[in-house]
């Protein structure tokens, strides 16, 4: 598969993980939230906890799981401080990082608190 179809299912993907929150009661934020200091998939709040979120679109569950790297991690940690101080309105909100595995065909996996500061 070229670079330009990778990039276009992970867009889709990402889309898709968009939706599959925003039906889990979530509310979308950002979507590829870029910074100086890295970027996040997604970004979405639902009560008082923000959500920063990974998407990974592999061909199955465990690949997915396993290429979320420490260097991702901590990137997407980051961003997320990044952001919180951006949005000084939200400082006492809490904040989680989740993964969202998707798969073929149609399998979604959401894992709250993915991992931890």
């Amino acid at each position: 598969m070229n670079k330009v179809s990778r990039y276009h299912k992970g867009v889709l993907a990402e889309r898709v993980a968009a939706l599959f929150l925003i039906l889990k009661g979530y509310r979308v934020l950002e979507m590829r939230y870029k910074t100086h200091v890295g970027e996040v998939d997604i970004i979405a709040r639902k009560g008082r906890t923000f959500v920063f979120a990974e998407v990974k679109y592999r061909a199955t569950y465990e690949e997915g799981i396993h290429s979320i790297s420490q260097q991702a991690k901590t990137r997407i940690m980051r961003s997320a401080d990044y952001y919180r101080m951006k949005n000084l309105a939200h400082e006492e909100m809490d904040m989680r990082f989740d993964a969202l595995i998707l798969s073929p065909p149609f399998y979604i996996k959401h894992l709250r608190n993915a991992w931890t500061l």
